[in-house]
C-alpha cells in the first residue's frame, strides 16, 4: 500500500494525490459502513423477537413485554376494567407452553404469572367478568404456578421513596424507580444545572462527551414531545419539565464506533437517572425505540442537529404525595452473571 501511495505521489504530484488518496479513504469506509450495517441488519432480523419468536429468550421478551404493560395499567388511579384484552389474550399462550411453565422459578416468568393472578383477582373481587377472553380455569392454572407472594405495584410517599438517597450505593441504587405521576410543580433550574453537573461525570469514549441534554418547560412544546414519543399517555397533564437525551455523531470518527453514540448516550442517560434522584426529582425515562420517522419529527420539534440521535426522554418534576410505581422485578445473578 505504501509503494502505491509513493507511485500515485509521483505521477500525479503530492496535492492531487493526496486528494486521490482521501477520496479512496472515504469509499473504503463508506463500503465498509454500508457492509457493517447491513451484518447488522441482518444479525437483528435473525435474533430480534420482531421477525420470528424461535427461541426461549424470544418468547420470554414477549412476555415481559406484555406483562409489564399489564403493571404498568395498575398504576392509574382510575383503574380502567377489562383493559389490555389483547395482551391478556397473548399471555395466555405464551403462559401455557410447556417450555415457559417449566422456567416458572425464573424470574420474568414468575413476575408474568403474578401479573395475570392481579389481573384477573382485581375483576373478580369488583365483580367484573372477564370469562370472554380469561377464564377461571385460566386462572387457576396460573395461580398454582405461581411463586411470588407480592403485589405488582407499589405505593410511595414522597418521604418514602426518596428515603434512601443519602444511603449507601446499593440501597440508593435499588430505591430508584420509574415515577408517571408529578404535581406540575417545576424543579428550580438552579438545581437542574446540580443534576447535569453529577451527570456529566460519566465517562465515554475518550473522553469526547458527545452526549448533550435539552431541556423543555415549555408546555405546548413538551406535550407535542410526548405525543411523538407516544408511551404516558394519560400522565401528561402533570408534566411540565422534559429533559432529552442526545448523543452527537460528529464526535466518532471510525465505521467501528457507528454504534458508539447509544453506549455513550446510555452510561450518561444512566448517571443522570441517578443524579435526578439524588436531588429528589422524580423522573420516568421513556425509550426512544423509534424509526426515522419520528427521528424527523422531534428534530424539527426540538430544533436538533441532523447529527444528533436521541437516546431518551425523560419527564422529570416533584412526585404527588402519593403515586405508585411498578415491581418491575429484576432478574436474579444467576440469570444475569454467566462465568466463562
Amino acid at each position: 500500500m505504501n509503494k502505491i501511495k509513493v507511485l500515485i505521489k509521483k505521477f500525479l504530484g503530492l496535492n492531487l494525490s493526496q486528494k486521490l488518496i482521501r477520496r479512496v479513504s472515504k469509499t473504503r469506509n463508506f463500503m465498509t459502513l454500508i457492509n457493517n450495517n447491513y451484518i447488522d441488519g441482518k444479525l437483528f432480523y435473525r435474533h430480534s423477537m420482531v421477525f420470528k419468536q424461535n427461541t426461549f429468550n424470544k418468547i420470554e421478551s414477549r412476555i415481559v413485554l406484555h406483562y409489564h404493560g399489564i403493571e404498568k395499567g395498575f398504576l392509574h388511579s382510575n383503574f380502567r376494567f377489562r383493559f389490555a384484552e389483547a395482551r391478556i389474550k397473548e399471555l395466555i399462550k405464551l403462559l401455557t407452553l410447556d417450555e415457559v411453565v417449566k422456567s416458572k422459578d425464573k424470574t420474568q416468568i414468575a413476575a408474568a404469572y403474578l401479573s395475570m393472578c392481579k389481573y384477573y383477582e382485581r375483576h373478580e373481587s369488583n365483580k367484573i367478568d372477564i370469562s370472554d377472553y380469561y377464564t377461571k380455569k385460566e386462572y387457576e392454572f396460573f395461580k398454582k404456578l405461581t411463586i411470588l407472594d407480592t403485589d405488582i405495584i407499589k405505593d410511595f410517599d414522597i418521604d418514602s421513596f426518596f428515603e434512601n438517597t443519602n444511603n449507601n450505593f446499593l440501597e440508593f441504587s435499588k430505591s430508584r424507580a420509574s415515577v408517571r405521576s408529578f404535581t406540575g410543580e417545576k424543579v428550580p433550574f438552579q438545581t437542574i444545572e446540580k443534576v447535569i453537573e453529577i451527570a456529566k461525570n460519566a465517562p465515554s469514549v475518550c473522553n469526547r462527551q458527545p452526549t448533550k441534554v435539552y431541556y423543555v418547560e415549555n408546555k405546548e412544546k413538551i406535550d407535542k414531545v410526548l405525543q411523538i414519543q407516544g408511551g404516558l399517555t394519560g400522565y401528561t397533564n402533570g408534566i411540565s419539565q422534559l429533559m432529552v437525551v442526545v448523543s452527537d455523531r460528529n464526535y466518532f470518527y471510525s465505521v467501528g464506533e457507528r454504534n458508539q453514540l447509544y453506549v455513550d448516550g446510555g452510561i450518561f442517560l444512566m448517571n443522570l437517572l441517578y443524579a435526578l434522584h439524588f436531588y429528589k426529582i422524580a423522573a420516568c425515562p421513556a425509550h426512544w425505540g423509534h424509526n426515522n420517522d419520528k427521528d424527523k419529527l422531534i428534530m424539527q420539534e426540538l430544533s436538533l442537529s441532523e447529527s444528533e440521535k436521541v437516546i431518551c426522554v425523560i419527564p422529570i418534576g416533584i412526585p404527588k404525595d402519593k403515586f405508585k410505581t411498578t415491581l418491575s422485578l429484576r432478574r436474579d445473578n444467576n440469570e444475569i452473571l454467566k462465568i466463562v
